[in-house]
């Protein structure tokens, strides 16, 4: 085995290990009196030592025996496990981490060495290696090779629609091919994605540590509660709602809980709340952050943006809570008293929702003055392969992905109103918003050849929007092909697919076209 292979077994093992360690030291902090957590970090701490120490790495190795020293002595009953010795192991943590990610980077060890020594002397604040770093991956195969099976996969489905299209519907031999064919293809998109797909616990399993230094540096009580009910995801969506993901839940410890002496003087428990739950809805996933914190300040979040000059106070005070939870998403809009180095409700929130959007998700965020705030992720299985709807607009074929569709009707022009200048219909006594696409595309009019209107129903925060068309084909599964050349996409699109016919459609954002 070379070398290099030596170096890779290494790491990826040594890395399992230090995350044992940084999980189960969470775990000794409720439950100090625990024997098992002790012996497992123990037995990590020792294991990272001895690689490293056939590796040559004698700067893992030193750090590795002082961190086993310490649990050896806490489990002779020499020492105990303190919140600033917590601290200061989990910043060796980090470090050991790092340190075993790059062999060529040079570190004192004195002042962490020091540090584990009198940790009641340390200073410890929030540090940002415990959320940037990922956990080492489970899949034990390049993702490229994965890429390229996925890829493979979908030029085998293009081929079987178009196989469809020219095969003798009357010939009952073609059509019993067409059928093994047509399950051997749907049996190998179905495992192909499979090997794709990740525990989103992978990603949760970093967020005990986050919150725990975040509320530590900021004097608050926090108990995070998070349930994954076994849902996995694809690889490349997991890594897209990551960062959102971290700068809400700082935003809830920092902005959204209150101090515990505020808590208690409100009649709450000192100690604040955050749940984090994921289900599946449908063909979806949805990730839901609560706290029970003070909740958003929509007077406040009015307040600013008449400030930027976005709305006029007449504006404002017409304004629906909805609405006004609407304006977070807005750039650069903070209401957050005071800049922190950790977060403030508001920034970077148009950031969140851009991101959770370009993976074909949504943001809703509902608060209550007092009670607290519940931010909705909804976002697909999986970016390669997605069931889509097949339009028509001005003469020429475009793809809305079917996540974003609650329903499709035709209505008469008569039933159209004009509400403030905005076209809209009346829909199970809502109020839907019309958007003509092709008047938004730039490819001119929609076709009236009629009293009838097709619109296609979609969701945006919750929000039915009626996006008019000429008319839809049917449903069918959609293989994402990216543009990678930017000249050649636009606001409103970024991907295209390509047809039984060999045609090239446009997949349309609705979230951007409304």
């Amino acid at each position: 085995m070379s070398q290099n292979s030596y170096r890779e077994m290494y790491v990826s093992e040594a890395l399992e290990h230090v995350e044992t360690v940084n999980e189960t030291l969470l775990k000794l902090e409720e439950e100090p009196e625990k024997r098992e957590y002790l012996d497992l970090i123990f037995r990590s701490a020792h294991t990272v030592k001895g690689m490293s120490a056939t590796m040559g790495y004698d700067d893992t190795r030193e750090l590795c025996k002082n961190i086993e020293n310490i649990f050896d002595n806490i489990r002779k009953g020499q020492a105990k496990l303190t919140p600033n010795l917590a601290s200061a192991l989990f910043k060796c943590i980090d470090l050991l981490r790092e340190m075993i990610a790059d062999d060529k980077r040079k570190v004192d060890l004195k002042p962490y060495l020091e540090m584990l020594e009198k940790p009641d002397e340390a200073k410890h604040t929030v540090t940002e290696a415990a959320t940037n770093t990922a956990k080492s991956p489970t899949i034990r195969v390049k993702m490229s090779d994965l890429d390229s099976l996925v890829n493979l996969v979908g030029e085998l489905v293009i081929s079987k629609m178009r196989l469809e299209q020219t095969l003798n519907k009357n010939s009952d031999d073609s059509h019993q091919v067409m059928m093994e064919l047509d399950r051997l293809v749907t049996d190998l998109q179905y495992q192909s994605m499979k090997l794709r797909l990740v525990p989103i616990d992978q990603v949760f399993s970093r967020f005990t540590r986050l919150v725990r230094d975040t509320s530590a540096s900021l004097g608050k009580q926090v108990n995070l509660v998070m349930e994954s009910s076994g849902i996995e995801l694809d690889r490349t969506v997991l890594d897209a709602i990551t960062d959102p993901l971290l700068h809400i839940l700082r935003n809830c410890v920092d902005h959204g809980l209150e101090p515990p002496q505020e808590r208690t003087e409100s009649g709450k428990n000192p100690t604040g709340t955050i749940k984090l739950t994921a289900y599946g809805v449908g063909d979806q996933v949805a990730i839901k952050i609560e706290d029970d914190g003070r909740g958003i300040n929509l007077d406040r979040v009015k307040a600013k943006a008449i400030e930027k000059g976005l709305l006029t106070e007449d504006q404002a005070m017409k304004l629906s809570d909805e609405e006004a939870i609407n304006l977070l998403g807005t750039p650069g809009l903070s209401t957050a008293k005071e800049v922190t180095d950790v977060s403030g409700r508001g920034v970077g929130m148009d950031v969140v929702i851009t991101q959770v959007e370009q993976v074909g998700g949504n943001v809703k965020i509902t608060t209550e003055k007092g009670k607290g705030t519940t931010i909705i992720l909804t976002i697909p299985l999986s970016v390669s392969i997605i069931g889509g709807l097949l339009i028509n607009v001005s003469g020429d074929k475009y793809v809305l992905p079917l996540s974003s569709i609650s329903t499709t009707v035709v209505v008469e022009q008569s039933q159209i109103k004009s509400i403030h200048g905005q076209e809209a219909i009346v829909l199970r006594e809502q109020v839907v918003p019309l958007i003509r696409v092709a008047e938004i595309l730039g490819i001119g009019k929609t076709a009236e050849s009629s009293d009838k209107i097709t619109v296609v129903i979609v969701d945006k925060g919750g929000k039915p929007y009626g996006l008019v068309v000429d008319s839809y084909d049917r449903k069918q599964e959609i293989v994402i092909k990216r543009l990678a050349n930017e000249a050649h996409s636009s606001d409103l699109f970024t991907n295209a697919t390509i047809l039984g016919d060999g045609s090239v459609a446009l997949i349309l954002d609705p979230a951007l076209l409304v």
